[in-house]
């Protein structure tokens, strides 16, 4: 499939992204529905797109200023499957570098008008003009996912097959946030700060297929750092930073992403807005509190000796080339405690290979991961310390701390 979307790039470049598109629907038409963990009809889902004018209307000058300062100090390119997104993002880079603040603040206030996001949320140019299977499946698989959050967390049973009869029960999402919460022991925060958002309809917003994702690797992290006094997590390759989002409602306020410097904008933009600038901290930037969400590039890990109780990676480090992914897990190994990672293993090599190939692993376990088919949640632990990286916490044990918390 790669090679036929570089040749259509080559010489359809224009038609390149429908026609990408159309084949991967004829393929993965007849197995999408292998991507649910259970029955489709049982989801009573009803489809949201935010469509709000943007965000113009907050006081955001400050914070765009930030982020352009800050991406003009990058230089770092992306590496393996990474690197073909580079000529997405030529028009951002271009309004950047030519100071056409009209463009800049239409691509942070309305970033469906260019690829800002594209490879990590749904909310990009071209996959409003492609029309992927994922995008028309996207509340459907949204629900289908907060159900396995709830299952994972004890919140509800699991989905016996075994049990099924002719007609499903049919589950809606109110039901489930209201059972997650009750664990969770605090209110989930959905925020929608950009237009054109696709997912599910919901009472706290729209929720796309990144959020129960998110919810459950934060609420992982803080198992694994449970006791532990100011932790500090560094997540590599953050998305659009939704997962920090979520580790601050469990207490965790020490949060490094480490990404490129396109995804760092996009994490700046989208945290700046909805926690608000003074909690985030942007390359280049003096006065860092531990406090704040430091969003870094690669070398800020790679090159230097602090340390992290937590390293998260989820589905990307087996996308970056295997140097680049060794080198990391070179760094980890030296300057972490617990490395937690979430990846499928479809590509030519895979984050256990990589553990073994670093060594130094005290204790590691090896699960299914429990809201995506095909992927699978890695602990390893480098350190005889950490005896809560295997433990865990059930409904009734220490409820999440509630330090801060997004407005709704």
């Amino acid at each position: 499939m790669r090679s036929l979307a570089m040749l259509l790039r080559r010489h359809f470049p224009r038609f390149a992204d429908v026609a990408i598109a159309q084949a991967c629907r004829v393929i993965q038409r007849s197995t999408f529905f292998y991507r649910y963990h259970r029955r489709p009809n049982a989801l009573a889902v009803t489809v949201a797109h935010y469509s709000e004018a943007g965000t113009a209307a907050i006081d955001d000058t400050q914070l765009i200023h930030r982020l352009v300062a800050s991406y003009r100090l990058r230089a770092e390119s992306p590496t393996g499957a990474w690197s073909e997104t580079v000529h997405r993002h030529a028009d951002i880079h271009a309004a950047i570098s030519g100071n056409d603040h009209s463009r800049i603040q239409e691509i942070f206030r309305n970033p469906a008008t260019s690829d800002l996001m594209y490879g990590f949320e749904n909310n990009a140019r071209s996959l409003h003009r492609s029309r992927r299977l994922e995008d028309i499946h996207e509340p459907g698989l949204t629900l289908d996912a907060l159900i396995c959050l709830a299952e994972a967390i004890g919140a509800r049973p699991a989905d016996n097959p075994e049990s099924y009869m002719w007609r499903p029960p049919r589950t809606g999402i109110e039901e489930v946030l209201l059972q997650i919460e009750t664990v969770f022991g605090f209110k989930i925060p959905v925020p929608n700060p950009f237009p054109r958002e696709c997912g599910c309809a919901s009472s706290r917003g729209v929720i796309s297929y990144r959020v129960p994702q998110a919810l459950y690797q934060a609420w992982r992290i803080w198992q694994l750092v449970v006791g532990i006094p100011r932790p500090r997590v560094l997540e590599i390759g953050g998305g659009l930073g939704r997962t920090a989002l979520y580790a601050k409602q469990f207490g965790i306020t020490d949060y490094t992403i480490i990404d490129i410097p396109v995804s760092s904008l996009a994490q700046g933009n989208f945290l700046g807005r909805v926690l608000g600038e003074e909690y985030i901290s942007l390359y280049g930037e003096a006065g860092v509190s531990p406090r704040q969400i430091k969003l870094l590039p690669p070398a800020a890990f790679l090159d230097s000796s602090d340390r992290y109780d937590v390293v998260l990676n989820v589905d990307s480090l087996t996308e970056i080339g295997i140097v680049a992914a060794r080198q990391y897990c070179s760094a980890i190994r030296s300057k972490a405690d617990v490395f937690l990672s979430i990846n499928h293993e479809a590509n030519n090599f895979t984050v256990a290979g990589l553990i073994k190939e670093a060594g130094g692993v005290v204790e590691y376990s090896r699960t299914p991961y429990w809201l995506r088919r095909g992927y699978i949640e890695e602990i390893s632990s480098f350190s005889q310390r950490r005896e809560n990286a295997y433990r865990y916490v059930p409904r009734g044990d220490a409820a999440p701390s509630r330090e801060r918390r997004v407005e709704q």
